[in-house]
This record gives structure tokens, sequence and C-alpha cells, in this order.
């Protein structure tokens, strides 16, 4: 039986250097931040509340042991409806959208196309800014899109 030293998941992790490592931890507690859309003086104690912590010292202690708790990620991403994906990595997840999904947009973008039209939205600045903030919207509860911070 062959013994593992260390979760496979920390191997990638671990082949960064140690600041490599508190670069990575800090940009995840900036996005928690950015998610929970915390500003100001003292963040991360604002985080502390947001995630239920007892101590500051806890998140400066991720940044000091190069590591951040699964769950801490987890609670932010169910608070916030953001991605984990974006938590860890900074970058939005790719989306797959059904047929059925993809129609729905195009019918609901051309009656907004249509109407934008009919009532000279397109012929100025103000009315193209207002039709597509319609369409944003739409298209965002059609496919039940969160915004990110």
């Amino acid at each position: 039986m062959k013994i593992i030293d260390s979760r496979p998941e920390e191997h990638y992790i671990r082949k960064m250097d140690e600041e490599s490592q508190k670069d990575w931890i800090k940009e995840i507690i900036g996005r928690m931040c950015e998610a929970y859309e915390l500003e100001g003086r003292d963040v991360k104690g604002q985080l502390t509340k947001r995630l239920g912590l007892t101590s500051v010292s806890t998140v400066k202690s991720w940044i000091y042991n190069r590591r951040i708790p699964f769950h801490a990620m987890v609670t932010c991403q169910q608070d916030v409806k953001c991605s984990l994906d974006w938590l860890l990595t900074g970058k939005l997840p790719n989306l797959d959208i059904s047929k059925e999904a993809r129609q729905a947009v195009k019918e609901n973008l051309t009656e907004h196309l249509h109407n934008a039209h009919r009532y000279s939205l397109v012929s100025t600045s103000q009315g193209i800014d207002v039709a597509s903030e319609r369409m944003l919207d739409d298209v965002q509860d059609l496919l039940s899109l969160h915004t990110k911070p």
C-alpha cells in the first residue's frame, strides 16, 4: 500500500514558491472581499464577520499558512452566488447553454430590438443604453445568472 504524504490537490500549490502561495491566497481573499462588496478600512475584519468567524487573525493566518479553508470559499459562494472557479482563479467559467435557453434568449433579444426600433430608441445614445440594459437584465434572468461585483 502506497502512502501519500499530502492530498493530490495540494501538489499544484506546493509546486509554487512560498511567496507565490501567499500571493495566491491574498488574491482569493481579495476576490472574496470583492464578492461581498467590502470596501474601506479593515476589509479583513469585515470578511471575518461575513464568514461568521470569530477572529480577524483567522484570515491573516490563511496568508501566513498559505492555505484557505474550502468551507470559507463555499460560504462566500453560497452567500453571493459567485463561481468557485472565479474565487480560485479570477476567471469566470465557460457557460454551456441549452438549445432551449439559446432560443429563448434569441426571441427575447429580437423582441427588444423590434421595440427599440418601433419606439425610435436606437436613434439616441440614451435610448440605446436603456434598450441594452433591459436586454442584459432579461438575458441574465433567462439564464439565471448573477452579476459579479
